[in-house]
């Protein structure tokens, strides 16, 4: 998952986004402690340190989709983590559970069923809570099918591919970028790599996690296109 953020970009984040958060949470208050919300398409390949990062879900994939929630600078104590997503029959329970001594920089991910859980499709509010306090909220779209889902275009990536976060890698310090030139098959699916531009971290410590992140990308299907070529741009940073 993405695999970490910084204080220091979490807080900004945060910053902007918890306004509107707690106007649509209603009486929902900000929590002291910095949240983030993500999800991935599937499990990432153990070992690989990519993963792909899911920009809509659908009710019944064909492999697991994955809920995962981060923070930086976790207290060590017990505290209360909700993970829900909301619809019009209300809310649905992504992860709950206590936390208790976790690391300062914790990553909690596990696998969902949306259709077992009675989400219904639709464009989805997502809350993550700590202590009953909104740490962050997302917005994500969810479908039946592929064929239904307004994320599925032929001109636009549905699933992105993302590195590890380095934690002993100051914030200062975390640049680097790659430029790929990805060719999708006619199932949306990457067949050919050609990397462009590695610099910073992407040509040292994050070049193979990198490589293997490229792979991860899809667009729509489209039977009539044998192959499509993008040029996809990937700026490293703490959050990303």
């Amino acid at each position: 998952m993405r695999t970490g953020m910084s204080a220091a970009v979490l807080a900004l984040a945060l910053a902007t986004s918890l306004p509107v958060a707690l106007a649509a949470a209603g009486t929902d208050t900000s929590s002291p402690i910095h949240g983030h919300i993500e999800f991935l398409w599937e499990a990432p390949v153990p070992g690989s340190g990519a993963r792909p990062v899911a920009l809509g879900l659908l009710t019944r994939p064909e492999a697991p989709h994955h809920a995962c929630w981060k923070s930086a600078r976790f207290p060590q104590r017990a505290v209360e983590v909700r993970l829900e997503i909301d619809d019009a029959h209300g809310r649905h329970p992504l992860w709950v559970g206590t936390e208790t001594h976790a690391p300062s920089h914790v990553i909690r991910c596990r696998a969902i069923d949306l259709a077992a859980l009675g989400v219904t499709p639709g464009m989805r509010r997502v809350v993550l809570r700590f202590d009953g306090q909104v740490a962050a909220l997302e917005t994500i779209e969810i479908a039946d099918s592929l064929a239904a889902a307004g994320f599925h275009r032929s001109d636009r990536t549905f699933v992105n591919g993302r590195t590890p976060y380095l934690s002993d890698i100051a914030p200062a310090d975390y640049v680097g970028r790659f430029v790929w030139v990805l060719t999708f098959g006619p199932d949306g699916r990457v067949i050919g790599v050609e990397t462009e531009v590695a610099e910073g971290l992407a040509a040292t410590r994050l070049q193979a996690a990198g490589q293997a992140a490229a792979w991860l990308y899809r667009i729509g299907a489209d039977p009539e296109k044998p192959a499509r070529r993008l040029r996809q741009p990937y700026e490293l940073s703490p959050g990303r």
